[in-house]
């Protein structure tokens, strides 16, 4: 893994490009075993940053043990330290955050954790915001290790993204029983009777934007989505589908495979406008 056309900072220092990362004794390299967050940057500050750590660190914890998601979340904050100096630079920024252990390196302060942090531009396509986007159902079912964190379902999210980009579509939504989960890159909620409603459980990771969704007061409800009720002809059928996460906030789906989905711009501008007030007040 080198560094070519983004922005790369590891343990707190910038990288030139064409620079090594991560060597061949980290468990990233060796075994593939890292975690990741997501998050936006928005005024010079990351959204919601502490709950994403928080999340970073609940997962790391749970497989490799509570000192050493501690460990990790040092590493974490040392990486972003460094990174603020470079915040100013778009409007929105897309920053990801990755984590992998060498044993080789262990030191008192971090025991061997490094956090390298990719920066980048954010933008979001005025189409998308306008008039929502299109999303296509996955040919694999959703892999259901939620509890595990992020890095066990990636490559379940890279490999179904590409699959419905290579169908014309720019998000993939996993299926598991008969039951729409969530999408490739965030949480998926659906209108019924003029009630919002998310499917929540263990066999998917808590979504950070969610949460701090139902902090600005949106209500919504847990439940369960199955595949008939996106046919409009269904008697159910949904009002509107809005997919949640960390880069888009809150963005309409519009299509879903050969369905028309009742349109939800609306309902998630609304949603953006609050989650990025709410980013404002929480950073003030």
């Amino acid at each position: 893994m080198s560094v070519r056309s983004l922005s790369y900072c590891l343990d707190g220092r910038w990288l030139e490009p064409g620079a090594p990362v991560f060597s061949p004794s980290t468990s990233l390299v060796a075994s593939g075993e890292g975690w990741f967050e997501t998050l936006r940057v928005e005024s010079r500050r990351p959204m919601f940053q502490a709950q994403h750590l928080e999340r970073l660190s609940v997962s790391i914890s749970q497989f490799c043990g509570p000192d050493q998601g501690a460990l990790a979340r040092c590493a974490a904050n040392r990486c972003l330290a460094a990174m603020q100096s470079k915040f100013y630079e778009f409007p929105s920024g897309r920053l990801r955050l990755l984590l992998s252990r060498d044993d080789r390196r262990d030191g008192a302060e971090v025991g061997g954790w490094q956090a390298l942090g990719e920066w980048s531009e954010h933008r979001s396509s005025t189409a998308s915001l306008e008039q929502g986007i299109d999303v296509a159902i996955a040919s694999f079912m959703h892999p259901g290790l939620g509890h595990l964190g992020k890095s066990t379902s990636y490559h379940w999210s890279l490999v179904a993204r590409q699959e419905a980009q290579s169908r014309g579509a720019s998000e993939a939504l996993f299926m598991r029983d008969g039951q729409l989960m969530e999408g490739a890159t965030g949480a998926i909620a659906w209108q019924s009777k003029g009630r919002w409603f998310i499917h929540e459980s263990a066999d998917i990771l808590k979504s950070v934007t969610l949460d701090a969704l139902r902090r600005t007061g949106v209500s919504l409800e847990s439940g369960s989505l199955t595949i008939d009720r996106l046919d409009p002809q269904s008697p159910v059928c949904v009002e509107g589908l809005i997919l949640i996460s960390a880069l888009r906030l809150a963005v309409a789906i519009r299509r879903c495979d050969d369905w028309v989905i009742p349109s939800a711009v609306t309902d998630a501008a609304q949603w953006r406008a609050a989650l990025l007030a709410l980013h404002a007040r929480e950073t003030s």
